[in-house]
């Protein structure tokens, strides 16, 4: 197999009056975060989320997306910046919240946003490098490990059938996200095995399944087994899920990325190159530059051709946007020397200032769907490549997000999502809809050290 070292250790900073001003709004942000218990209380006063004729709570205590494990990656990143400042202990008070819920209630979601996984990268965020929490990382990693490899075996027997669920794979909820944290502690043996195994389960997703008469990519889904009712109407034959956090962007990153970190497993080459063709093939020429469909119908792709409504509504999200697609498939280009996906990628990043008008077609400063993440994405391509262009668009999208910032919110800024039927301003204390999101991002921007947060976004 043939690679080239990359590794995303480059990171380019924010310097300059621009650097004050994130620091001002970074004080403010981040004193509303002192208690962890003040910052649950106000949590659960907010209105759940409504999606689907369902409510879902905005907080959840173990969660890395909503809740004090998210959370930790702040602080674990303030403490980079103001090591003196006591950061490290407010961040022990959070691990601590974490700590008495998995004792008394135990922990039973592997998953990267909701569970296991997400703990541990708190706590790796946490131990400056290592040094501290060994005896509580050492615990819960051999935890995972057993399980994980447990879980493994069942839906690599589940995938050989055809039984393939989104929530299974991907980064939010499934395998990718979980072979992310392995591959981080790879220096365990076990959890090097995790790893090598994750990889090899991708190759039974990546193998070619039968469906209606036709010889189709294993990563199809069915209708019964998409996310959300609406979903199962609009895709009576299902579809392929294109998006880094619920579609095949998200094992390709992974892959890539374990390609990249020397992981050397021979059919990996060809899962890569597999998931890359498609992804590329499915890219758009908008007018306003590349796209990619979110989802693509088990009928398009019998025909080998979008629908117009498919392109119609797009925005430049971490989730289901151009900045997560276009990422993976330059990983991926990366991982493989293939200069046009690399190209393809880039030129995808470059093409978005085109949108920068409206903002990418985003409203809110958050990281999942807001110009935060797409902030933070930009940032990280700008560091890989040192392109000027990418550059500018960084510092274009920063005014955006710190014009955002309001005093008058709980905790700085307002996720858009909504409420009784109409859209709304809401305060979101998290990491990914919420404003330690947000305060992630811009310290990030004015520390010289590379941030390893961004795992989680599996981009690097």
């Amino acid at each position: 197999m043939t690679t080239i070292s990359y590794v995303c250790d480059n990171w380019i900073p924010v310097e300059g009056g621009m650097k004050d001003k994130i620091s001002a709004v970074l004080q403010e942000i981040t004193e509303r975060y002192r208690d962890p218990d003040q910052v649950r209380l106000w949590m659960k006063k907010i209105p759940p989320i409504e999606t689907d004729e369902m409510k879902i709570d905005r907080w959840s205590d173990e969660s890395l997306g909503s809740g004090f494990t998210g959370i930790c990656l702040l602080m674990g990143q303030l403490d980079r910046l103001y090591p003196e400042n006591g950061w490290d202990i407010v961040g022990h008070q959070y691990l601590e919240r974490i700590r008495m819920i998995v004792e008394q209630q135990g922990i039973h979601d592997l998953s990267l946003y909701s569970g296991l996984s997400g703990i541990l990268l708190a706590i790796y965020s946490l131990s400056r490098k290592g040094t501290r929490y060994q005896g509580m990382l050492d615990s819960l990693a051999s935890w995972f490990e057993e399980v994980t490899l447990h879980r493994l075996a069942l839906c690599r027997e589940k995938w050989g059938k055809g039984q393939l669920q989104m929530s299974q794979y991907d980064t939010i909820s499934g395998f990718t996200g979980t072979g992310r944290i392995a591959m981080l502690f790879s220096d365990r043996p076990t959890m090097r095995t995790v790893w090598n195994q994750t990889i090899e389960l991708f190759q039974v997703m990546c193998s070619d399944r039968t469906r209606n008469g036709h010889s189709v990519p294993g990563w199809h889904i069915t209708s019964e087994n998409q996310f959300q009712e609406n979903e199962k109407k609009q895709y009576p034959q299902g579809n392929f899920n294109l998006g880094l956090a619920h579609g095949i962007a998200g094992p390709l990153a992974f892959m890539s990325l374990s390609a990249l970190h020397g992981a050397d497993f021979p059919p990996l080459v060809d899962d890569i190159r597999k998931l890359a063709q498609f992804i590329h093939h499915w890219r758009v020429q908008d007018t306003e530059g590349i796209i990619w469909p979110g989802r693509v119908s088990f009928e398009e792709w019998v025909d080998d051709r979008l629908l117009p409504e498919s392109t119609q509504y797009y925005r430049d999200s971490w989730c289901y946007g151009v900045p997560g697609i276009a990422r993976s498939i330059w990983l991926a280009g990366q991982a493989l020397q293939n200069e046009e996906w690399i190209e393809t990628g880039l030129s995808a990043y470059l093409q978005m200032e085109q949108r920068l008008y409206r903002k990418g077609g985003l409203s809110s400063a958050t990281l999942c769907h807001g110009i935060g993440g797409l902030l933070h994405l930009v940032q990280r391509m700008y560091s890989d490549t040192g392109h000027e262009q990418l550059g500018m668009m960084r510092d274009r999208l920063l005014e955006e997000v710190l014009d955002m910032f309001d005093a008058n919110s709980l905790f700085g800024f307002y996720d858009h999502s909504l409420l009784d039927g109409r859209l709304a301003e809401v305060d979101e204390a998290g990491f990914l809809n919420g404003s330690a999101g947000v305060a992630l991002v811009l310290a990030s921007l004015i520390g010289d050290e590379n941030p390893d947060w961004d795992a989680a976004f599996l981009i690097r």
